[in-house]
């Protein structure tokens, strides 16, 4: 499967986006307390990002939906019990 290369414009917009994003929930935070938080935190946020927060710009749906990632909605959120 080929996948058409993505212009600047647009990847750096995707960036910002997923910054800014991540920043609200960093601030919220209020920092960390180790490195394994942050890294623990960076892992659920982007999971969340990929596969549960819908996004304006794909017509409310996540990026896994768009790529028709299959997973039934029990598997989805005891990903997050697990970590």
């Amino acid at each position: 499967m080929s996948v058409p290369p993505i212009s600047n414009d647009i990847t750096t917009n995707l960036i910002e986006s997923f910054n800014k994003t991540f920043k609200a929930l960093y601030k919220a935070k209020k920092g960390f307390n180790s490195f394994e938080k942050a890294n623990n935190l960076i892992s659920l946020f982007i999971f969340h990002y990929n596969f549960i927060r819908p996004h304006g710009s794909l017509n409310k749906l996540t990026p896994a939906e768009v790529a028709r990632f299959q997973r039934n909605n029990l598997n989805k959120f005891s990903w997050f019990v697990a970590a």
